[in-house]
């Protein structure tokens, strides 16, 4: 309580002060590192503080991934077994007899955040953004991990409406409905999270461990250091700046069928602009989805395509993205200009899209 109040901005969210919880669990780990049962008992609590939007998911499992490679500790829930496989092939993974089975391959926060599949789709991503500028990589998650953040996006935008309003033009605040027709919430990661549970639920939850599902925080918390963390990995070295040296929401935004897109622009207009990286995911579609829908996994009947014009004279590189279920598009914010195409009146589903912005260092990062 005492830091927060003296943090230099105001936190409003509990997720906001995420890191500096971070780092104290990070010292106090190193401490017990000769103390076996003090070293669990503290990393369970940082696990447990996760789990409550208090400490960074990604920061529980980096740690939980040098103790492992030290022979100091090692946990399933944290890092499920079943989550190393590349791609979701049921009929390999049930022929080995010691493979847990489906109903025990549960997708939680922390598959999600283990998932070696989308590890995979990331580098991928950083691959396609270093050759071309642009990528888009489909598949990203696998049926089951997709199915579980498009349900969390879609329960908070059925359930906290107040939480969203007209998507701004630039950071005056102004809005356009003619020229911007969405709406958007900001996510900060601790959404839906345990930090919110009743007293009696959270007491249940400290008796026996409760599987954390998939939130809208916990997809927010995915979105900028899962995937920050995979693109710091594949990306030229001083290309991004790390994640978690800064506080950033995601952005979850939403067109209702007939709504107008997003007019032609570029996300960093300014030299003073620090983004330099624009990610966008796409939530798979409701499994009540109709077969035509189905045929129709490109999403291109219902309009909202993403147009990209990288910045240079080539027109053949301009590039129609249709929001289709379960891809990930990446892009430089300050080289690449884009639209949204209007939604058109027959789509059966908003179009919603997740968004972050990763930022270039400060100094030598920045391409010509």
């Amino acid at each position: 309580h005492a830091l927060r109040e003296r943090a230099p901005v105001a936190l409003e969210r509990p997720f906001w002060g995420a890191q500096f919880l971070a780092m104290a669990f990070g010292h106090e780990l190193g401490f017990a590192a000769a103390n076996p049962p003090a070293l669990r008992a503290i990393f369970d609590l940082g696990v447990a503080a996760a789990e409550r939007g208090l400490v960074p998911f990604q920061s529980v499992r980096a740690a939980h991934g040098q103790l492992k490679q030290l022979g100091l500790l090692s946990c399933d829930v944290v890092d499920p077994p079943w989550s190393a496989a590349a791609r979701e092939n049921e009929t390999e993974v049930d022929a080995d007899a010691d493979a847990p089975t489906r109903a025990e391959r549960s997708v939680t926060a922390w598959s999600l955040f283990a998932s070696a599949r989308f590890r995979a789709a990331s580098s991928e991503l950083a691959r396609g953004l270093e050759a071309d500028g642009v990528a888009v990589v489909d598949d990203a998650l696998g049926e089951r991990h997709a199915a579980a953040v498009a349900a969390a996006l879609r329960t908070f935008r059925e359930t906290e409406t107040n939480a969203f309003s007209p998507g701004a033009l630039d950071r005056t605040g102004r809005s356009n409905a003619g020229a911007r027709g969405d709406v958007i919430a900001w996510l900060a990661g601790d959404e839906g999270l345990a930090a919110s549970e009743s007293s009696k639920d959270r007491r249940r939850h400290e008796r026996e461990h409760v599987e954390v599902k998939v939130t809208a925080g916990v997809v927010a918390q995915w979105m900028r250091s899962c995937l920050g963390s995979h693109l710091l990995e594949s990306l030229p070295t001083e290309t991004l700046l790390p994640s978690d040296a800064y506080v950033a929401n995601a952005m979850l935004s939403a067109y209702a069928p007939g709504a107008p897109g997003f007019v032609p622009h570029t996300d960093c207009s300014s030299p003073s602009d620090p983004r330099r990286v624009t990610a966008v995911y796409y939530p798979a579609l409701p499994e009540t989805e109709t077969e035509n829908e189905k045929a129709n996994k490109s999403g291109a009947l219902d309009g909202g395509e993403l147009v990209l014009r990288p910045r240079d004279a080539d027109a053949s590189r301009r590039r129609v993205v249709s929001p289709r279920g379960d891809r990930l598009v990446a892009f430089w914010s300050d080289e690449v200009e884009h639209e949204v195409l209007g939604v058109k009146r027959t789509a059966r589903e908003e179009r919603l899209a997740l968004s972050f912005w990763f930022l270039k260092q400060r100094t030598g990062g920045a391409r010509s």
